[in-house]
């Protein structure tokens, strides 16, 4: 009975408010809860991979080093806004009968159709099954091959990971309707300065929310000039998107 009023002391001591507490200076080891990260968290979080050289951190913080369940959400949604854009595209095409249509003309016109019937067949189980296959593929091009080119395109615009500082992150064009697809997301700007002044390049890079991963990294990084940021553009839908999303491939 002694050693358990013993014990319950010190459980009752141990817990006292009047224990003093750990010194501010001394970190406790724990890290922000990906759900709890906002999108400048991501930003820091995504500076440290750069300052660290770590491609596998970067991955770490994109959908590219998730599973497929949140690359669905993000490649339905940029499906569905990418055939909205076909689509209108062919119907203008098609005020053109086809006999007045030059040969240019005629072919964007059945490039049309073959992009829109890829895009309605891109989420069959079977094709999902044979974009997990290529995810280890896709990981280790982005580590061996992407990264190094992001790298040395920063490098040749002046950010220098080692030597800038992270002055200010803008969010200002993270919305709640992020790809027209009532996301939480948008496109988050990094800017910099060095010992002498502010940078006018800097780092964008697209990002949304999921209610299991919280805020991860959904396109390539890339590097801008400031004065060329304005609202979110329409996509480029003759470019493909190497980071966000599997490819149709």
């Amino acid at each position: 009975m002694w050693g358990l009023l013993v014990l319950a002391l010190v459980l009752i001591l141990g817990c006292s408010k009047d224990e003093p507490t750990l010194s501010p200076s001394k970190k406790s080891g724990l890290r922000l809860s990906t759900n709890k990260r906002t999108p400048k968290d991501l930003a820091k979080a995504f500076q440290e991979s750069l300052r660290a050289n770590d491609a596998d951190k970067l991955i770490a913080l994109s959908i590219l080093g998730q599973d497929l369940q949140n690359w669905k959400v993000i490649a339905t949604a940029q499906n569905a806004r990418l055939l909205k854009l076909l689509e209108t595209e062919l119907a203008e095409a098609e005020k053109t009968p086809r006999k007045n249509r030059t040969v240019k003309e005629q072919a964007r016109y059945f490039t049309l159709h073959s992009e829109i019937d890829r895009v309605k067949k891109s989420h069959t189980d079977e094709y999902w099954k044979a974009q997990e296959a290529k995810l280890p593929k896709m990981r280790r091009q982005f580590t061996e091959h992407n990264y190094l080119r992001f790298v040395m395109e920063v490098n040749e615009a002046g950010i220098n990971p080692e030597q800038v500082t992270l002055v200010k992150v803008d969010v200002s064009r993270v919305t709640k309707n992020y790809l027209e697809a009532n996301l939480h997301g948008g496109t988050v700007i990094l800017h910099y300065e060095d010992s002498v002044k502010s940078l006018e390049t800097g780092i964008a890079f697209d990002c949304t929310k999921f209610s299991d991963k919280g805020w991860l990294i959904v396109g390539q990084p890339r590097v801008i000039r400031h004065t060329a940021i304005g609202p979110q553009p329409e996509p480029d839908i003759n470019r493909p998107e190497p980071f966000a999303t599997p490819t149709g491939e």
